[in-house]
């Protein structure tokens, strides 16, 4: 009984999130019927899909582009595991596999953070000079 109240409040939920976004959509239409806002409002809540749906199959899957990066992960694994293995082990203190891949699981974080700001003051930059929408 309890899993059946979890999913009635989950799906309500829903429910209020797709009912508020139509009411301001509509809202945006009957305040500035061409402004342009309402479309503005659509392409921020659904610009996302778009998006994913043209740069999603561009993605090379290719092996020879991923492998050695995934390789180069593994062997900064095994190098900082020893490291610091043998670091804790000075300190008299215990390190752990587990603590390496906790550790570790920062790296890929850390290379995604490195490619997004850059991109995000790019895109900023483009942003400011481009003309939204256009309304006739």
């Amino acid at each position: 009984m309890k899993l059946f109240w979890k999913a009635i409040r989950f799906i309500g939920t829903i429910v209020l999130i797709l009912v508020g976004l139509f009411v301001t959509a509509n809202l945006l239409y009957v305040f500035s019927p061409y402004g342009g806002y309402d479309l503005l409002f659509l392409e921020f809540v659904c610009g996302f899909y778009y998006f994913l749906g043209e740069n999603l199959p561009a993605i090379s899957w290719d092996a020879g582009t991923w492998g050695p990066g995934v390789g180069a992960f593994l062997l900064a694994t095994v190098v900082i595991h020893r490291f610091l293995k043998s670091w804790f082990t000075r300190k008299s203190r215990h390190w752990s596999l587990a603590s390496t891949f906790c550790v570790m699981a920062l790296l890929p974080v850390s290379f995604a953070i490195s490619f997004i700001v850059p991109g995000v003051i790019l895109q900023w930059e483009l942003l400011r000079q481009v003309h939204w929408i256009e309304v006739r």
